[in-house]
């Protein structure tokens, strides 16, 4: 096969053993590999990917008759948990948390909230009143400094950027480990906080879509560092959340009704997750090289 194409992207705990067998005694050729965390498989230039597309969802069908290991919902949870502890305990904790963000929404503004923004608030009058970060250190509680990626909104909110942490987050975590994936966790929540603040000055915001473009930048530096050895995201995706970037900045999307967007930490998230990903070959096991 000189010239290949997509023809499915799967995850990787799939035994496809058996389909590539299906494969070849349809004479279709093909190849399999692992590509970040999906397996790929590639066929001809001259074959229908869509065909075997349809192959595939008949093997689905037949291949616990014939005693492929097809586990079920839970055991696929399970599984996933085991494989990519922190990116699900980031999901399960923001889960955990959103009525926080909800209830602020709502116009409460007491309880937890009050301990996870970036500076103290305090109510006065009606308004919310915040501190200045000097005295987030004054009264040392450092950790405001990264929990405001814990607070969403919305539930739309919430899901757009769960969506991407569950697939940006696990091919860190996956592929370069767990301290790489906590250290571009944490700095790019603080750097994110840190640009929204300095952009916009103390307010209320948060939500985990600076941690998001934190994986972003770090994943998009990899890539172009060791092309040989790329995290697997679609080029398509980078344009599309830079595009997203760029937008924010411009106040359609504000326009749009898609709420005021924290483009700062957007932004800030974006360079501390690159400027980790400058670092990243120096740190990075000598497996994935």
């Amino acid at each position: 096969m000189a010239t290949l194409q997509l023809a499915l992207q799967l995850p990787q705990d799939i035994d496809l053993r058996s389909f590539s067998l299906l494969l070849h005694t349809q004479n279709i050729a093909h190849r399999i590999t692992l590509e970040g965390v999906y397996q790929v498989v590639w066929v001809g230039s001259d074959e229908d990917p869509a065909a075997v597309v349809a192959l595939y969802q008949t093997w689905l069908t037949q291949a616990p008759v014939k005693g492929v290991a097809s586990p079920g919902l839970m055991g696929r949870l399970i599984k996933n948990a085991l494989s990519f502890p922190l990116t699900v305990m980031m999901i399960v904790l923001n889960c955990s948390l959103v009525w926080v963000g909800l209830q602020a929404s709502e116009g409460d503004f007491s309880g937890l909230i009050q301990q996870l923004t970036m500076t103290p608030m305090t109510l006065a009058g009606g308004y919310l009143v915040f501190e200045p970060l000097s005295a987030t250190f004054a009264q040392q509680a450092y950790w405001r400094l990264v929990t405001p990626m814990l607070l969403h909104f919305s539930w739309l909110h919430l899901a757009f950027n769960l969506l991407w942490v569950w697939e940006l987050g696990r091919r860190i975590e996956k592929l370069h480990g767990v301290s790489l994936f906590l250290a571009v966790t944490l700095l790019g929540s603080l750097g994110a906080n840190l640009m929204q603040l300095t952009l916009s000055g103390p307010s209320l915001f948060g939500g985990m879509s600076g941690v998001v473009f934190a994986y972003l930048g770090y994943c998009m530096v990899w890539d172009r560092l060791r092309p040989g050895n790329p995290i697997g995201l679609a080029p398509a995706a980078y344009w599309v959340m830079l595009g997203f970037l760029a937008l924010g900045f411009t106040g359609v999307l504000d326009l749009l009704g898609l709420g005021a967007l924290a483009n700062g930490a957007h932004l800030g998230g974006l360079l501390a997750g690159g400027s980790i990903g400058l670092l990243a070959p120096l740190l990075v096991s000598k497996r994935v090289r």
